[in-house]
């Protein structure tokens, strides 16, 4: 017998998706069918795709952080996880979409805001420009159709995020950038304001790239530190953080920056 399978299409303002439910399985597409987000319902605190994971390995190089940005939502597994794994941390998550938001939170696709938890509707680039706050990690989430808005890449939102974070704070994108020569302009200019203390990551599969700042200099430390680092947050997120570090040290020069 097949499973049932539940097809939803929604316009907003900002966005026209299609939302599928097939039993315990829950994605959302763009208008092109470009996977977005995916959620097990059963367990929406497991992250369904691997640029997700990668993106939450910026935690290996950051203490556990209390006070979390997130822009953009989706349909909110980056939530699910950081609310589950991380819940002594107050996340506040931004999102330009109230309708679709409001939908996901209609649904329970979303989980509910609380002490944890708030949704601020807004603009991310006005929130930035406007924010007052101190964050100890942002994760940069957000996407212009199908692509990175082309104002995050920017010197000044680059500057503007590490004003945003407290003293061993860190910044963790998940980019989508169509041009080899965007993406090399992006990188550079991360790496002046973070005066080097960045990594980057390609996502094997995806076309996502996955890049990280963080705001202070971390202690010196060798390759089998980081690794007993990854097998101990392995068990606590129940994310396997060891090959996305080994991506990270085939990726990145060791000396030259964080490793």
């Amino acid at each position: 017998m097949e499973e049932e399978t539940k097809n939803f299409k929604l316009e907003t303002a900002y966005n026209r998706v299609n939302l599928y439910q097939q039993h315990d399985c829950f994605e959302l597409r763009s208008e092109d069918n470009a996977l977005q987000s995916r959620i097990d319902l059963r367990q929406p605190y497991r992250l369904g795709l691997k640029n997700l994971e990668c993106l939450m390995a910026v935690l290996l190089f950051m203490p556990e952080p209390r006070s979390i940005l997130l822009l953009g939502t989706a349909a909110g597994s980056l939530v699910h996880f950081l609310c589950h794994y991380l819940p002594r941390a107050h996340l506040t998550a931004v999102d330009i979409d109230s309708e679709l938001v409001e939908k996901m939170l209609q649904m329970k696709i979303l989980p509910a805001a609380g002490n944890g938890l708030s949704y601020i509707y807004a603009d991310a680039a006005q929130f930035l420009t406007n924010c007052e706050s101190s964050y100890d990690l942002i994760l940069v989430d957000i996407f212009s159709g199908s692509r990175s808005p082309a104002w995050l890449l920017e010197k000044n939102s680059i500057a503007r995020l590490h004003q945003c974070l407290g003293a061993n704070g860190a910044v963790a994108y998940n980019l989508l950038i169509d041009s080899e020569h965007a993406f090399k302009n992006f990188y550079r200019n991360l790496r002046l304001v973070f005066d080097g203390q960045t990594l980057c990551l390609p996502v094997k599969d995806f076309e996502n790239t996955i890049t990280f700042g963080i705001r202070h200099p971390l202690p010196e430390q060798d390759m089998s530190t980081y690794m007993q680092q990854a097998m101990e947050l392995s068990q606590r997120y129940e994310t396997e953080f060891l090959p996305i570090l080994s991506a990270i040290y085939n990726t990145n020069p060791v000396g030259a920056g964080v490793l």
